[in-house]
């Protein structure tokens, strides 16, 4: 097939997600990820011209919404699947918003979620896509903290856990911009707490904030996540000598 004949077929049989139509799918992984994300640019400014789902009940807006969503959801599968992390830095303008209002499109969850799981799934770049991240995170900052700290929660797990030996995101920490990391490690740290908080009451908190604030040796997997943040956070204060 052409990838007009699969745009074609994806938009006839929508709504359709990748996983119930595999035979699009690997059709469509033929193609190159350059032409790809040109090609999911150009969905991503179709679907923005529309209006937002929740203010229409017209079924042919509707229609030509879950037209541009399936595509989309094609597309960003097909690039995860050929496994190339240099992508990420051209889909992080696809992540949405805290305050989705400016955002040229309104994502529901399952849209949202695909691509931004995606952009930290190891199980499509391995380790590859943390160095890569941390170089352009800075980008979604302020704009898209939740996204933020959720990406910074995937890369610290993989470290401690898939890639405990290599440590990338320790190694790799040089290629974080200084003033936005450091905010999404003042963030992610103040996250951990609250919910320290909520889980074991304060003084379970209080005596996680008195760890932290002393020097932190070293960390493994099965420490608290605020050690394991407030270890990278010591790491890079002491990497631009602050």
């Amino acid at each position: 097939m052409t990838k007009e004949q699969i745009y074609q077929e994806i938009r006839n049989r929508s709504p359709i997600y990748s996983g119930e139509a595999p035979e699009l799918l690997e059709d469509l992984q033929e193609f190159k990820n350059d032409e790809l994300l040109q090609d999911l640019e150009v969905v991503y400014q179709e679907w923005g011209a529309l209006p937002r789902i929740y203010r229409t009940d017209e079924k042919e807006e509707i229609f030509h919404i879950q037209q541009c969503e399936s595509l989309f959801e094609f597309l960003t599968e097909a690039i995860f699947n050929h496994a190339d992390s240099s992508v990420i830095p051209f889909l992080l303008k696809y992540v949405p918003s805290d305050d989705d209002v400016s955002d040229l499109v309104f994502m529901e969850d399952y849209s949202s979620e695909q691509i931004c799981n995606g952009i930290s799934d190891s199980r499509y770049f391995g380790e590859s896509y943390i160095p890569v991240l941390l170089g352009c995170i800075h980008e979604l900052v302020p704009r898209a903290m939740m996204s933020t700290k959720s990406f910074f929660f995937d890369m610290l797990y993989d470290n401690f856990n898939k890639f405990s030996e290599t440590q990338p995101l320790i190694r790799n920490l040089y290629l974080a911009e200084k003033e936005p990391f450091i905010k999404i490690l003042d963030c992610s740290i103040e996250q951990s707490l609250e919910e320290l908080k909520r889980k074991n009451g304060q003084e379970a908190m209080n005596q996680a904030i008195s760890r932290i604030s002393r020097p932190i040796v070293s960390v493994n997997y099965d420490d608290e996540s605020v050690d394991q943040k407030a270890f990278i956070r010591q790491a890079f204060v002491k990497l631009h000598g602050l």
